[in-house]
Order: C-alpha cells, then structure tokens, then sequence
C-alpha cells in the first residue's frame, strides 16, 4: 500500500506517515529503501531472525566511505548513526558504514519515532537519530555486516548505470556457469527474465530484451536483437538480425543477417536467410523465404497477416500483400508483387515483362 508523506519533514517523520496504517501489526517491521535492488532475501531473514524487542541493522565496510551515515558501536551493540554532514574529521575516518535498513518490533518503532526531535541544522526529522534514543532505552542491537555492493544505492544517472553493470555481469556469470558460450561477455546485454538453456553460442554486441528464451543448441551470431521472442532447438541467428515483438522460432530454422522479424511464427526447418522483413505472419515448416522479401503488412490504417504454408519457395526481391495466404509447396518467381492468394503447388509470377533498347536501335525488342 502506498502511504503518502503529506510534508517533506524527513525520513523519520516519512516512516511516521504510516503509523496509522501499521501500529495495529503485533510482529517486525522491516525498513527498506526504494533504490538498493541487490539485496537478499537470505539477509533480509537473517535481519528479521535478529530482532526480537531491539532495533537490528544492516551495515558494511565501503571502499570509500564518503557520504555514507557512519555505524558508532558501544559494548558491542549499535551507539550511534552519524551523517556525513555531521562527522568531524574522526569520525569520517571510519569506514563502517549504515545501508539504511533496519528492523524493529512495530511498537518499539513507533514509540521511538515520537521522540525524535527535529533536527536544527536541516530542519527534518532524522531517521538515523532513532539508534541512539534506542541505546538509552536499552533497545539498541546488533549490526550485521554484508558485502558493501549488496546494499548499493542508486540516487542517479551515473550510480543507476553503475548498478546496471554490476547487475549485467551477474547475469553473465550466471549464463557462463550454467554452459552458455558467450564470445564477448562484456559486450553482451541480458534482461532480467532471459532465459538461455546450455550449449547455446553468443556472439559479440548481442542485446536481449524482455521475454526472451533460447533453447539449446542454438547459436547467436554478432550484433543481434532480441525481445519478445522464444527460439527453439538448434535454430541459427544473425548476424545483425532484429527479432520483436511476440515471435515464435521452430527448431532448425536458420535467421539471417539483415532479417527483421515482428510477431511471427516460424516453422521448423524454415530459412529466412538475409535481407527481409517479416512482420505480422505464420510461416510453415521447410519454407524458403528469398533476399530482399518483405510482407506489407500495414495498409495505413491496421495491420494484415500474411500466411505462408509448409515447403514454399519464394524467391528473392519479393512484395507479399497482405492480407495474403499462401498455400503449401508453391512457388513466387523473384521480383514478384503479390496480391491475391496462392492455392497449394501455385506457380505465381508477378513483375513487369523485361523491355531492352539496343544502341542505335529505335524500338523495344520483345522479351
């Protein structure tokens, strides 16, 4: 439930906005910030474990302390929380640093939060003041420390592309490990829901995007993009094809370089090979689809569908109209623009019959 913080007076008083709403749960409250996507859950239950009647952190050693609240610890349990802002020169020298999530019992949250003053230097309620109200109520517990790169913020540009690319090797390591060739690692851009089975080959400067699962066998080649797409077994891609939108790839079929596809399904043993565009249509298996071929799929108002059937050749340089059906084992000569629909084992030519002038000639010879 979203609870809205009516007046900008700090996070102290953020947290206070969800009295009402939380006062009435007898169990923990835990404390999470909206920008730290690496946490765990395994650590969030450990901090959970941790607090009975007694505030518990989490906290970490950072490379470079600077601009982290700083942990104060005294007899072993948590003292104090310094901001940066208020650190004297000692106390910026430590490196023990607060990730701001904590937890706490809801009612020795919430009768701690009303004794917080507002601060005078930024005229907001202070958070972090609650560990110390906490030590002198005998409140105070324990840090548990967790690598600095789980608790990550992100409060911008640069930070958020930081994350990401902690976030992408992750996931590469993940694909490595589980069998996956990947040529170029760090060229190579995954979603968060990708699904890659093992032995599958990735070339260099491949993105995929949301939606995506590739099954074994399959090889990638350079420069592809994919979304919204699912690849079957031992199927061949690129290089530089563009793949969206809601495709469905057969086993065996071979996409190649230059080969935009868009909400598409295509059959087992199917070659796209160069140079199409293929939006909007149901292709069968052991098809042919020639150089240069494009389906019209749009008529400046919506969108057709074009369908071709099992082992159809059609040849390179080709204009399919859609709304199109073509039947099984047919044959469309290149160069052809076709409009009306194919029955099965239709030879179907469509092109402008060939006119040659010779030099010093006056008239077209027939051809």
């Amino acid at each position: 439930k979203i609870i809205i913080q009516k007046k900008q007076l700090g996070t102290a008083n953020a947290l206070m906005a969800t009295k009402t709403e939380l006062e009435k749960y007898t169990g923990n409250l835990l404390v999470l910030y909206g920008d730290v996507p690496f946490i765990k859950a395994t650590t969030l239950k450990k901090l959970l474990r941790q607090s009975k009647n007694t505030l518990n952190l989490l906290g970490f050693y950072a490379d470079n302390p600077k601009g982290y609240g700083r942990i104060i610890k005294k007899n072993n349990k948590i003292f104090r929380v310094i901001e940066e802002k208020d650190a004297d020169a000692k106390i910026r020298k430590i490196d023990f640093c607060n990730s701001g999530i904590f937890c706490s019992p809801g009612k020795v949250l919430f009768n701690l939060l009303k004794k917080i003053v507002i601060s005078k230097s930024s005229k907001e309620f202070l958070l972090t003041d609650i560990f110390q109200l906490a030590y002198e109520k005998q409140l105070a517990g324990n840090v548990i420390t967790v690598d600095e790169e789980e608790v990550i913020g992100i409060n911008d540009k640069y930070q958020l592309a930081i994350a990401e690319s902690k976030y992408q090797n992750l996931l590469r390591k993940n694909f490595l490990e589980k069998g996956v060739t990947i040529v170029s690692p760090e060229t190579v851009i995954f979603s968060h829901d990708t699904k890659i089975s093992s032995d599958v080959f990735i070339g260099a400067f491949c993105f995929f995007g949301k939606k995506v699962i590739i099954k074994k066998g399959v090889k990638i080649d350079n420069n592809c993009s994919i979304e919204e797409t699912t690849v079957n077994e031992d199927s061949s891609l690129g290089p530089f094809c563009r793949l969206r939108n809601a495709n469905f790839i057969g086993k065996r079929v071979k996409i190649g370089n230059f080969v935009e596809l868009k909400n598409s399904y295509i059959g087992n043993n199917t070659k796209i090979s160069h140079l199409a565009y293929i939006g909007d249509a149901t292709i069968g298996t052991n098809t042919n689809i020639g150089a240069g071929t494009i389906t019209c799929n749009y008529d400046g108002k919506k969108k057709n569908n074009t369908k071709i059937g099992n082992d159809v050749f059609i040849g390179s340089n080709c204009s399919l109209i859609a709304p199109i059906n073509i039947a099984n084992n047919c044959f469309v000569a290149a160069g052809s623009t076709i409009s009306k629909n194919l029955l099965n084992e239709d030879f179907s030519i469509a092109r402008a019959r060939q006119q040659i002038v010779r030099k010093g000639r006056n008239k077209f010879l027939k051809s």
